[in-house]
């Protein structure tokens, strides 16, 4: 992950933000803070002076690489919205010439006023098209639906899990014609230590076991009632259905500690896999730009970031404890050198870094009722530097049963330095057919040079997705993978300090996985 947005609706961010994106070279793509309906800009002094000063306070940040008007708001000359043109990048045009200009995200491009090749002002006046091809989109979201809530649909709304993907060979790379996703995403609650402290224990369930509110009107409901849920945005319903079988109302409405962390395991888990699934399609298709929607979350609620609520209150790690989907993140999907498998053993090697990469990905397949792993192909990959270098090829699959295995698919560089690491399963978890596993967790009683601190994992059998959770300040070196037989070491790196808090990291620390969380008779224990 390279490239954060700063999106329309919310607000133009403190220099420490922006400072920290120069020193880490994360790129960033910038919306002028309008949205679409009801926050629409008018060409008055008061807004002229705040698009003058803000541009001039970040233009000399050098990870802003490229403005826009607002947040799908469809510039289009001659209708009211052409004020996004005429007015507002106007005057951004005006305070910085140095940098690439967009009407909106999403949008078309210009007819006018920029040169093509770049999208950096020339001085002419700017102007959008009537219509063309369409090279920037946003979505599709998956809601959550199945309860009354303030954004979700009480009506239970199911979709495809996308497992296994489906991978078409195709033409890829910047030559060719792309398509820029610059907002998708789906939603999650958080863990039971983010959510846990803003609810009264006898609501601590998905539905938090009262009466559901009555919830009406459009995107934002009215509802009314007390159910405390019902204000958490969205619910999870439907994506637990989806990947762990059909739940009736009943088993939503149970309160209590071990059934909230069910619930929450298993939303985090749904949303983890389903954004899995879309990123990696997107990855086999010519789609060179794949921002999701959103970062971090705002409060515990059912939400769509990756990272959850930040502030330094009870139950939060400073700056968003990672939930599931962020590790999968970082350890394959948006691995600049990836490679994946889709459906019918249908492959591909993917390069979306500045340099070319020879090594090799090797598949193989991982057998949960034994642990042992067999290799289906290694992959010679020989790989031009990117964006968009993929090479498909193909694995033979017809030894492997998608209920009782899933493929792993590491591809390390020839000087063997591992690029990434990509588990792919190849049905839903409510299909699998696992073993129950017993998991022991152990804490290491000193601190590494670095200050992380050595967990050691054992289990007797495979255990698939397992999570570590802890009060503790910091996060994980790796999360939510299959735990093979034997023992397997994780570190656990500190935020803000220069040691790990041992004593909080041992006395909170919760290991949670697949097996466990499908009501089998797996157990966890601590050492």
């Amino acid at each position: 992950m390279n490239t954060l947005r700063v999106w329309g609706g919310g607000m133009f961010l403190l220099d420490e933000w922006y400072e920290a994106c120069d020193e880490l070279g994360v790129i960033v793509y910038h919306d002028m803070q309008y949205a679409q309906s009801g926050h629409s800009p008018a060409a008055t002094a008061v807004q002229d002076a705040e698009l003058r000063h803000q541009v001039r306070r970040l233009s000399s940040h050098a990870s802003i690489v490229i403005w826009d008007g607002c947040n799908e708001c469809q510039v289009k000359m001659g209708t009211d919205t052409e004020i996004y043109a005429t007015f507002v990048m106007t005057v951004v045009v005006e305070e910085d010439k140095s940098r690439s200009i967009w009407p909106s995200c999403p949008a078309g491009g210009w007819t006018t006023g920029v040169h093509q090749l770049d999208a950096r002002p020339n001085g002419n006046k700017l102007t959008t098209p009537a219509n063309g091809p369409e090279i920037e989109v946003h979505g599709p979201y998956l809601h959550g639906t199945g309860f009354p809530a303030v954004n979700g649909d009480f009506k239970l709304d199911s979709f495809d899990a996308n497992i296994p993907i489906k991978v078409v060979p195709g033409s890829t790379g910047p030559t060719f014609q792309n398509v820029f996703a610059s907002e998708f995403g789906a939603v999650a609650m958080s863990s039971f230590e983010s959510m846990a402290p803003t609810l009264a224990k006898e609501h601590w369930g998905l539905h938090s076991g009262q009466p559901s509110d009555k919830c009406t009107s459009g995107f934002l409901h009215t509802c009314e009632g007390d159910n405390v849920m019902a204000q958490r945005n969205y619910p999870c319903d439907n994506l637990i259905d989806v990947y762990f079988g059909n739940r009736p109302d009943s088993y939503f409405n149970r309160t209590g500690e071990a059934i909230f962390k069910q619930h929450l395991y298993q939303c985090m888990i749904s949303q983890a896999l389903n954004m899995k699934s879309d990123i990696e399609t997107r990855r086999s298709q010519n789609q060179l730009g794949c921002i999701v929607w959103q970062l971090n979350e705002i409060w515990p609620t059912g939400g769509w970031g990756s990272l959850e609520y930040g502030t330094p209150v009870e139950g939060q790690v400073i700056g968003g404890r990672w939930k599931p989907l962020h590790y999968l993140y970082r350890r394959s999907i948006y691995a600049d050198v990836m490679a994946m498998c889709g459906a019918g053993g249908k492959c591909y090697a993917k390069n979306d870094g500045m340099m070319p990469f020879k090594g090799t990905c090797e598949v193989s397949a991982l057998s949960f009722a034994d642990g042992k792993t067999q290799v289906l192909k290694t992959y010679d990959a020989d790989l031009p530097a990117g964006a968009g270098t993929t090479r498909f090829f193909d694995v033979d699959l017809s030894g492997v049963d998608a209920a009782s295995h899933m493929l792993i698919a590491r591809c390390e560089s020839a000087a063997g330095v591992t690029a990434s690491v990509n588990e792919i399963p190849l049905t839903p978890p409510v299909n699998m057919q696992l073993p129950a596993a017993t998991v022991a967790a152990h804490v290491a009683t000193t601190h590494n040079s670095d200050g992380s601190v050595d967990i050691t994992l054992t289990s007797d059998k495979v255990a698939l997705y397992v999570v570590l959770t802890t009060l503790a300040q910091g996060r994980f070196s790796d999360n939510a993978f299959a735990l093979l037989p034997g023992e397997t070491k994780v570190q656990f790196l500190p935020f803000g300090a220069k040691q790990a808090d041992m004593e909080q990291l041992q006395a909170s620390l919760r290991v949670e996985h697949l097996q466990q969380n499908m009501m089998s008779q797996a157990s966890i224990t601590f050492i």
